[in-house]
């Protein structure tokens, strides 16, 4: 198989076994055009935009109908560890980067699941986990914050992190990415215990015992720091000026203070997928008023976005990777769309000398 087959194969392999999970067709329908309506970036994510079914379909298969959704996220997240593993193929321990991070989705009102206010902002707050090696980056977790008086955001990532499989763990070196949201001492003995490297900022106050006892802020870039509610290690201070405010950051390896630094800014791939994921793949859109229909949106977005990267070759831009991703995974829709285009410019190839026809082939 030629490199260019592979990663088509791979995209339809993964959405056949998903469009499977439903036991009935209706159902296996259904789910299809929800998903081509997710991996089309050029359309709005709303249920009323989907083809070949309807509004009210789209509704009961994500609110109501008692599909797997458990299977759903295990063929995907196993899809997705396993494309990490083959790209690392051959590769001596190879370093894998797992940053985590909240999203908000800003929404009105409060009918929607989970909608609360954190950060100052209003809506559905995600902890979600990225994983990245090299071209290879999917987000293959979340959970969602759920307000004051359950699961703090850094709970919820010390539990996403216990996800990753063996496997993983076994192959690839770990490196934990994250910002000062999360440079609590029980998210670092998290990472600690699970062997993992990290790289997290921290706030300019965090106290140290060396050198000395002293804030953050008054210590050098690429000096070594102890900090004070965590003995562990000798970690590496990294700082970096942005205008107005200083940002700090520490790695739990022996490095530059320049790479600690160029290293907390490669967790700004999870910062793409958010904005990619919200503007382009629909999870700014979720407007459905069950739990069960905001895991099956997410379920559904993240596929999207893991699909479309299956199809990504360099020089290609993420909204040509989800075209190639729908004609492959739906390509009657992709179809249909075409032929209403062409019957829409019917008029205009007349006006000048062209008739067009078409026909299908059964063969």
């Amino acid at each position: 198989m030629s490199k260019s087959q592979i990663p088509g194969e791979r995209v339809r392999i993964l959405a056949d076994e998903f469009l499977a999970i439903p036991t009935t067709s209706y159902q296996q329908r259904s789910l299809g055009a929800a998903l081509a309506l997710f991996i089309d970036t050029a359309t709005k994510t709303a249920l009323h935009r989907a083809e070949l079914v309807s509004k009210s379909a789209l509704s009961r298969l994500l609110n109501e109908y008692s599909w797997d959704t458990a299977q759903g996220w295990t063929v995907l997240q196993g899809a997705q560890w396993d494309a990490l593993l083959l790209a690392a193929r051959r590769k001596h321990r190879p370093l894998l980067r797992l940053s985590i991070d909240l999203t908000s989705i800003e929404k009105k009102g409060s009918v929607l699941p989970f909608v609360r206010i954190y950060n100052e902002v209003h809506g559905i707050h995600l902890v979600v986990l990225f994983a990245e090696y090299g071209a290879v980056k999917f987000p293959v977790g979340y959970r969602v914050y759920k307000g004051k008086g359950t699961a703090t955001p850094v709970t919820l990532a010390r539990e996403l992190l216990r996800t990753v499989p063996d496997s993983i763990k076994r192959r690839f070196r770990v490196r934990v990415l994250a910002d000062s949201g999360f440079e609590a001492a029980v998210f670092l003995d998290e990472v600690r215990q699970l062997g993992f490297e990290f790289v997290v900022g921290v706030r300019s106050t965090r106290r140290t015992l060396h050198p000395g006892e002293v804030p953050v802020a008054d210590c050098p870039h690429g000096g070594y720091v102890e900090l004070k509610n965590w003995p562990y290690d000798t970690l590496v201070l990294g700082r970096v000026d942005r205008g107005d405010r200083v940002f700090h950051a520490v790695s739990s390896e022996l490095m530059e203070g320049d790479e600690v630094i160029a290293e907390g800014k490669a967790r700004w791939n999870e910062e793409s997928f958010f904005k990619e994921g919200k503007h382009q793949f629909g999870l700014a859109q979720f407007a459905l008023r069950t739990a069960v229909g905001l895991d099956r949106w997410v379920l559904l977005v993240f596929l999207a976005w893991t699909l479309a990267i299956l199809h990504r070759e360099v020089g290609m831009t993420l909204e040509a990777c989800a075209t190639l991703a729908l004609m492959t995974v739906m390509p009657e829709v992709y179809l249909n769309r075409l032929l209403r285009t062409l019957s829409k410019n019917e008029e205009f190839f007349r006006q000048h000398g062209y008739s067009l026809h078409y026909a299908r082939c059964n063969s």
